[in-house]
């Protein structure tokens, strides 16, 4: 592995064993996620991804239909958007966003600035998300991938709340190439929800199936 590959891999590991050390209080519970998808080309640089995902956890479970285009407008350099409906026991969320992607050898780095419309909220939320994910090759058709992901919410959807950090998110898994068009992932997912005084953390087993057109 290069030095700067080193250098942020070990930066990453570094915040994460921060983050996972106990805090005063904080709440643990867990979750599944299962996610069907589609990705391929639809036009000259430019990508279409569809997914439906389901989110098992305590009370209701949540059910997000979801569609990203990018498009490469230059080397290692993609511009796109889409938007995602969310449910969670009857209870909506439309969430349309933009969003820029940058690649350098194994590692992918995504900037997205969400709008997000909740029911009966007091007006449009904002949320900015910066991921760094890296994927490498560990065998015939097999890849391992790891990410890391900061949520910033820029704007609440109560009036007067708060400016403050959402989420951080850290996930590790596998990705087999079953067939030349068919992908299948297994992973897991470490999410932080800093909160004064009452941290929340969830562990998100995840499993998902890919076709690619």
């Amino acid at each position: 592995m290069k030095p700067l590959q080193t250098r942020v891999c070990a930066t990453t590991l570094a915040a994460a064993a921060g983050l996972l050390q106990p805090s005063v209080a904080h709440a643990d519970d867990s979750q599944f996620w299962l996610e069907l998808g589609t990705k391929g080309m639809i036009a000259p640089d430019t990508n279409l991804q569809f997914k439906v995902e389901q989110r098992r956890q305590a009370g209701p479970e949540e059910y997000i239909v979801a569609a990203t285009v990018e498009r490469a407008v230059a080397p290692r350099l993609a511009l796109g958007g889409g938007a995602e409906i969310h449910d969670r026991g009857g209870k909506t969320e439309v969430r349309p966003y933009e969003q820029a992607s940058y690649s350098i050898g194994p590692f992918a780095m995504r900037t997205r600035l969400e709008e997000r419309f909740f029911d009966d909220a007091d007006h449009m939320a904002l949320r900015l998300r910066q991921r760094v994910q890296l994927r490498q090759p560990i065998a015939k058709n097999l890849t391992a991938g790891a990410s890391a992901e900061l949520l910033y919410q820029l704007r609440a959807p109560e009036r007067g709340g708060p400016q403050r950090i959402d989420q951080w998110r850290f996930g590790a898994g596998l990705t087999y190439r079953a067939r030349e068009n068919l992908e299948l992932a297994a992973g897991y997912l470490f999410v932080l929800r800093p909160r004064d005084g009452a941290d929340r953390r969830t562990h998100v087993p995840q499993v998902g199936l890919t076709y690619r057109f």
